[in-house]
């Protein structure tokens, strides 16, 4: 089968089973595999595929959560990261166990940071007698 009628089937099927997960959920998945801070990874990820485990990207070069690139992760197999634990796991060990986000374009544009949880604001108490 030539390369492009898999890259379409890939995209069709992209399309037919478009779950999309929580940010919530990836962050859940981020967490069980060992990330440092799931908050990132799971906002990587949501810049990166809007946390569509189906996310077809690159011309077909990069699939998933995480947007894992074939070409310069053949060690990866590419139906298999469509699965969330699979994806995830490839990531950690992308990104140095979730130490290095450089080989991400969403982390090193910044596009990734409008997922990040909001810091908690202290609020001032007020003495009671």
């Amino acid at each position: 089968m030539k390369a492009e009628t898999i890259v379409w089937i890939l995209l069709l099927l992209a399309m037919l089973k478009k779950r999309v997960m929580t940010l919530a959920q990836v962050r859940a998945v981020a967490k069980s595999i060992g990330f440092p801070d799931p908050d990132l990874a799971a906002a990587v990820a949501m810049a990166e595929s809007g946390c569509n485990p189906m996310a077809v990207g690159d011309q077909g070069h990069s699939i998933g959560l995480w947007q894992i690139n074939i070409p310069a992760h053949p060690e990866y197999g590419e139906l298999a990261l469509f699965d969330p634990q699979y994806n995830a796991k490839a990531a950690f060990a992308i990104s140095s166990h979730g130490t290095n986000w450089h080989p991400w374009t969403t982390f090193r544009n910044g596009a990734y940071l409008k997922y990040m949880p909001k810091p908690a604001t202290a609020t001032a108490t007020t003495p009671t007698s």
